[in-house]
């Protein structure tokens, strides 16, 4: 096993850490995106939304000090630990899991270079994008559903940006309405 900083933080961070992360799942998993924006309801579908609104979260943990920057690192791992959990729970063998592992954290890395890009230099054109290419990638007629959901990104963006640095340390965060 490699070095986590979730599994080596004390209580009170692992039980931040949780409860970010259960916010950061239950907004990927809300029906409307699936059945309002054909997000497809798959594995890859939802692990999608996940990294999308993880590296949101990320983008601004990262943003409120030394202490968000440690906690946007627990979040990384805490999200990989989940992931390998499920992959064992679905049956998946230990050298099957370690290669969907990697192939996941290569996914989630090139997305999160290019959301926070977009988030940086509030580009929500290359955002859409982004979706167009990554959440609807596997459907060949997708209308306008990546530029609806880049605009609710914007709005958790213009949500995110207005909050003090306890907003996220003391699990104040909230997404907003779809």
């Amino acid at each position: 096993m490699f070095l986590n900083s979730y599994l080596n933080a004390n209580s009170e961070n692992q039980a931040l850490i949780d409860g970010i992360y259960e916010k950061i799942v239950l907004i990927s998993r809300n029906k409307s995106f699936y059945t309002k924006l054909s997000v497809p309801d798959t594995i890859d579908g939802r692990f999608d939304l996940l990294v999308l609104f993880s590296v949101i979260v990320i983008f601004f943990l990262n943003q409120s000090g030394a202490n968000g920057k440690l906690l946007s690192q627990m979040l990384f791992d805490k999200i990989f630990l989940d992931l390998d959990l499920s992959l064992r729970e679905v049956g998946a063998g230990d050298a099957g899991v370690n290669i969907k592992i990697k192939k996941m954290v290569q996914s989630y890395m090139g997305r999160q270079k290019v959301y926070c890009e977009s988030l940086e230099n509030k580009d929500f054109q290359s955002l859409k994008k982004s979706i167009a290419n990554n959440v609807y990638r596997n459907l060949d007629n997708y209308l306008n559903y990546p530029d609806i959901l880049s605009n609710y990104c914007k709005k958790v963006y213009l949500l995110f940006s207005n909050k003090k640095e306890d907003y996220f340390s003391l699990n104040k965060l909230e997404f907003p309405d779809i």
